[in-house]
């Protein structure tokens, strides 16, 4: 298990050392049954199914079972309460870790910035995709009834952005907050991940990120969120040589249609002349492009200057016979379809009245694979609904048990 047991209300959460002598996890199914007189069956049940824990805890030390008593009976006020229990791994929602939404786009908030989430018309239902408008517009993860996802002062916390971001220059933040919503503090790093850990006075952190990209839409599936785990997410592969990657010759790792290339101090220099528009492909060797698997996110990322002046990105697809299988007309990123082998990516140059020169740059082609070994668990907030306090042995031992359910609120 990751960690100990945390619980209380954020701003306040204490470490449960001692194991539980008898646990329960389970869902308030909610299902309902008819049965016709045909003897057909027919089920009902909500939307969504509550979360549930049942806790016991045999001879706990006196401290911690004054904290679960003072939960219990609501002495520090009404709840919701946080637990993050030693089972849960990624904090967020599980239906929030794929993308999707059980009602509108809530779980999300723009943190900066003018971009927008869009449903999608061609994936599961309920299923968001960000939509930036500019290069710096920012994406954050929430959790209501908070403003942030609880946490405990010392935890060390790790965020991943979503696997369609992975591959574009983007960013990934981790905002800390104070048990009122005051910002304390803020921990960024450039590339898919960030680790930071949670300051003094922290009480809820706000994962947030930026792609680092305009263009297009991206998918919100893949993102990770953990407290005191050891999970490290998989490296996008980059997918062009070291030479290719950084603008360097030979100059038969590019393809120029209505282009030159010349080389300039062992570098690739792309030449446009007024008037013309032109296509720069990128090669590999004699294959019809750069090898993916089917499903993997791949972005192609180049310089300012060549981004400044190219209309169109191109990422074509090809089967392992090398026969066309489609193509993504976009500056994000792009999953390979079911039949792909391979990629190759290009940039449309449409014709302008001024002439063009400049090095092709550095330059990245990168892939990620969706991670499937972490889904979302979530950490929703709770209330207590039963609880009983026996005298332990010895003195001033005491047994608790606890019944658990997932709320949306807590009055009283």
């Amino acid at each position: 298990m990751p960690r100990n047991l945390w619980i209380g209300h954020p701003g306040r959460l204490r470490e449960i050392e001692q194991a539980a002598t008898s646990w329960e996890r389970g869902a308030e199914l909610g299902v309902g049954q008819f049965t016709s007189l045909g003897g057909q069956v027919t089920t009902h049940a909500p939307r969504r199914a509550a979360r549930k824990l049942k806790l016991s805890f045999d001879r706990l030390p006196e401290a911690d079972a004054a904290h679960l008593d003072r939960l219990a009976r609501r002495v520090d006020g009404p709840g919701p309460i946080a637990v993050l229990d030693p089972v849960t791994r990624n904090l967020l929602d599980p239906l929030q870790a794929s993308g999707r939404s059980g009602g509108g786009s809530g779980q999300w908030a723009v943190a900066a910035g003018s971009g927008t989430l869009v449903p999608s018309t061609t994936d599961l239902p309920n299923t968001w995709k960000w939509r930036p408008a500019a290069v710096g517009d920012r994406l954050a993860w929430t959790l209501r009834p908070w403003p942030g996802f609880p946490v405990a002062p010392g935890a060390t916390v790790r965020f991943t952005l979503p696997t369609a971001w992975r591959v574009t220059p983007g960013t990934a933040e981790l905002g800390w907050l104070a048990a009122d919503g005051r910002s304390l503090s803020t921990t960024s790093a450039t590339g898919p991940t960030v680790t930071g850990t949670a300051p003094p006075g922290a009480a809820f952190v706000v994962p947030a990120g930026s792609a680092g990209a305009s263009g297009g839409d991206l998918m919100l599936s893949g993102a990770v969120l953990t407290a005191d785990d050891a999970y490290a997410p998989r490296a996008p592969r980059e997918l062009l040589a070291a030479a290719a990657a950084a603008g360097k010759a030979p100059l038969s790792q590019w393809q120029a249609d209505g282009t030159t290339l010349s080389e300039d101090a062992g570098y690739a220099v792309l030449t446009l002349p007024a008037n013309t528009s032109g296509t720069l492909r990128w090669r590999n060797g004699d294959a019809p492009g750069f090898p993916v698997a089917p499903g993997e996110q791949v972005a192609l990322t180049v310089s300012r200057e060549l981004r400044a002046r190219a209309a169109n990105c191109y990422l074509t697809w090809f089967s392992a016979a090398g026969t066309f299988t489609g193509f993504a007309d976009t500056w994000m990123s792009a999953a390979a379809p079911p039949s792909a082998a391979y990629v190759q990516p290009a940039l449309q140059f449409d014709a302008n009245s001024a002439a063009f020169s400049a090095r092709v740059g550095a330059t990245g082609l990168r892939a990620a694979s969706p991670d499937a070994d972490l889904p979302g668990d979530g950490c929703p907030p709770m209330a207590i609904t039963a609880y009983t306090d026996t005298p332990g042995r010895p003195l001033p031992h005491r047994s608790i048990s606890l019944d658990l359910t997932e709320v949306t609120g807590a009055t009283g």
